[in-house]
């Protein structure tokens, strides 16, 4: 019984990855089951009975995407760095997570499928902005010493960072509209959204200014 548990799962992984890479290149219209079955392997009836049909599977795979995407966000290593810096090296990762042309690919695609799929929005939202938000949240509350006083909520808090950070790169990219980030602009985004808005919530009480030399940590 686990060893045919163990082979559906498998199947059912190679599925949503080879429907994952044909939706990105192709949309949501220039896939069939019948493409996606030929190259994964399987059955139609697979997919409809797994997954409800091209749309399941479509909303299946651009979740596991997200989740795939936001995993390494929890494997940050903080060691040795303090509250600002901590931040400063997440918000720089969020920013290269978002920039990758898998990622910008995928947003593109979010966009201009949600019509044909209403559930694939709710989905990317919940797999994607809503758990890079989570794991800011979860960071703050860490270091909620230094967060006293604060009037706003740490998960508002968390938000404000995340759209800070996310807004305008990701518009200009998903638009085609400028160059490709390099790592230096990534890293004094990163440090400026977190100075401003953390030291806005914070009532400019700390100084948040990062010594240039250590951006380059954030990168590790």
């Amino acid at each position: 019984m686990a060893e045919k548990r163990l082979r559906g799962e498998v199947r059912n992984d190679k599925l949503q990855n080879v429907a994952a890479s044909l939706f990105l290149k192709k949309g949501y219209e220039g896939v069939t089951v019948d493409m996606i079955v030929e190259q994964a392997g399987g059955s139609k009836s697979t997919v409809y009975s797994e997954f409800g049909g091209k749309c399941g599977l479509f909303i299946s795979s651009i979740a596991r995407l997200c989740r795939e995407s936001n995993e390494p966000l929890s494997r940050i290593d903080y060691a040795g760095l303090s509250f600002e810096q901590s931040l400063k090296k997440l918000a720089f990762h969020i920013l290269k997570q978002i920039t990758t042309r898998r990622s910008v690919e995928l947003h593109r695609l979010v966009i201009g499928e949600s019509a044909n799929c209403p559930e694939l929005g709710e989905a990317w939202y919940i797999h994607g902005p809503a758990r890079t938000t989570a794991v800011i949240q979860d960071l703050l509350e860490k270091h909620s010493e230094n967060l006293r006083g604060v009037r706003v909520p740490v998960g508002r808090v968390a938000v404000l960072l995340h759209d800070a950070l996310t807004g305008d790169v990701l518009n200009r990219l998903v638009a085609g509209a400028g160059k490709p980030y390099s790592n230096a602009e990534l890293e004094d985004i990163a440090s400026a959204v977190v100075d401003i808005v953390l030291g806005n919530a914070l009532g400019n009480r700390i100084a948040l200014n990062c010594p240039p030399a250590s951006l380059r940590e954030y990168r590790k």
